[in-house]
């Protein structure tokens, strides 16, 4: 069986960054809230030992290449930090696209929305998280296996297409 190479998709990002030592966990909740809202491709806090023993967070967020600042003065408004860092890296994305599929589950029946990428191990499904929340809260199944199931079905219907 011969391997094929997989073909990523390229962008430039912006990484915008910020250390704290004095913020609490609601307010970091909150900046990632906000972060998400505004349009960050992604927004994570890690946990460090700084100078003195102290604990602290990085704030990090990935988003477009042109919005570095608006990222920043978020992440100085809501933290109270007096400097971010900034640089830009380069992404690479397992190229994707979104489909509908059909999914009974419980009382449910309807279309939700996955997105399919096609790796060298074969099609990989992933449900569309926000959906699959709303499905596991109405029939009462963790969100977990909520999302196998999407998953199994999808890919089912999918193979079939082929």
């Amino acid at each position: 069986m011969s391997k094929i190479s997989l073909v990523f998709e390229r962008d430039i990002v912006s990484v915008v960054e910020t250390n704290v030592d004095d913020v609490t966990g609601e307010i970091l909740a909150r900046t990632i809230d906000r972060l998400m809202a505004e349009g960050a491709f992604d927004a994570t806090v890690s946990s460090f030992l700084g100078k003195k023993g102290r604990i602290g967070q990085t704030i990090r967020v990935v988003c477009a290449k042109n919005s570095a600042e608006k990222f920043g003065e978020i992440l100085v408004e809501e933290t109270g930090t007096l400097g971010v860092k900034t640089t830009q890296w380069t992404r690479l994305i397992v190229p994707r696209k979104t489909t509908h599929v059909p999914v009974k589950l419980g009382k449910f029946n309807g279309e939700v929305s996955v997105k399919v990428s096609q790796l060298n191990s074969g099609l990989r499904v992933k449900p569309e998280l926000e959906e699959a929340k709303k499905i596991a809260d109405s029939e009462g199944i963790p969100l977990r296996r909520v999302m196998e199931i999407i998953s199994t079905q999808a890919l089912t219907r999918i193979n079939k297409r082929k």
